[in-house]
């Protein structure tokens, strides 16, 4: 399922990109991120679709000297031509390594089938609670929602610019659902979608939302509407994995392969310094 354009290979990733102060260079059609400090470029280059790494590495040399680049290979296959041309593995990914995606081209009652059974309850005990899930167009009110409940769990740095970039950058094509009791908000994600796939990209649940299975709730709530326009695959946008353990991704990537789907595994991260 994960043959589609990646997110970081979208013109609207790539607006936002330069919104957070990147520059960005294209070569047949993959996009290139930089950016320069003194007469030093750090250049990314993240999960590129098309099998063209002889070419896209004599580009890379040619034009981006004295410059540190790191690629996140999409396929196992990219990963294995760039190490045979000097790249070295480097383990501090920039992207989730790991993910959980749900093919929905099935039906709404084979996704509920293939829930783990707590979460398939809770997907239905819903219905007679008095939440009530819905969407909203404030991202401020979202990216408010969002830094509060980090704060709660002890994450203080600020990602409102970056939930407000990527809103921005992605318009018509990035949704905020919520639920809410008495228009108290429980939980809420900020959904960004590409043509085929639906990414849980931002989520936040406060303490009394998680009582009440709230985030439970408005993911099977955005699972179902990205289906409803066409999208393909629902990504999880990252679970813990092993080669790269990060011991606080425990908690939430239970919750997400509670909602069945596959694990798609990426190679990590490759990095050469050109001179």
């Amino acid at each position: 399922m994960n043959n589609y354009q990646d997110l970081r290979q979208t013109n609207n990733y790539s607006q936002y990109m330069q919104d957070l102060g990147w520059r960005v260079d294209e070569y047949k059609g993959v996009h290139i991120y930089f950016k320069k400090i003194l007469f030093w470029r750090f250049v990314k280059i993240q999960r590129p679709q098309v099998e063209i790494v002889k070419l896209l590495n004599c580009y890379i040399v040619k034009k981006y000297r004295y410059s540190t680049v790191y690629v996140e290979p999409g396929s196992n296959k990219q990963h294995n031509d760039l190490l045979k041309l000097g790249f070295k593995k480097y383990n501090s990914p920039f992207l989730p390594s790991k993910t959980v995606q749900i093919d929905l081209r099935r039906s709404e009652e084979q996704l509920l089938k293939e829930m783990h059974y707590k979460t398939r309850y809770n997907c239905k005990k819903a219905t007679s609670d008095k939440m009530q899930a819905t969407r909203s167009d404030s991202i401020d009110k979202f990216a408010e929602f969002w830094q509060r409940c980090a704060g709660q769990r002890g994450m203080f740095l600020s990602q409102k610019k970056e939930i407000r970039a990527i809103y921005n950058a992605f318009s018509k094509d990035a949704v905020i659902h919520y639920v809410h009791i008495n228009n108290e908000w429980l939980s809420a994600i900020l959904r960004i979608s590409t043509s085929n796939v639906s990414y849980y990209m931002y989520a936040a649940s406060t303490k009394d939302g998680k009582k009440l299975f709230a985030p439970t709730i408005i993911t099977w709530e955005a699972i179902k509407a990205a289906k409803k326009e066409g999208k393909k695959v629902f990504d999880f946008e990252g679970i813990y994995d092993e080669r790269f353990p990060l011991i606080s991704w425990k908690g939430f990537t239970r919750f997400k392969k509670g909602f069945g789907g596959i694990e798609v595994e990426y190679p990590g991260t490759l990095r050469e310094i050109i001179l």
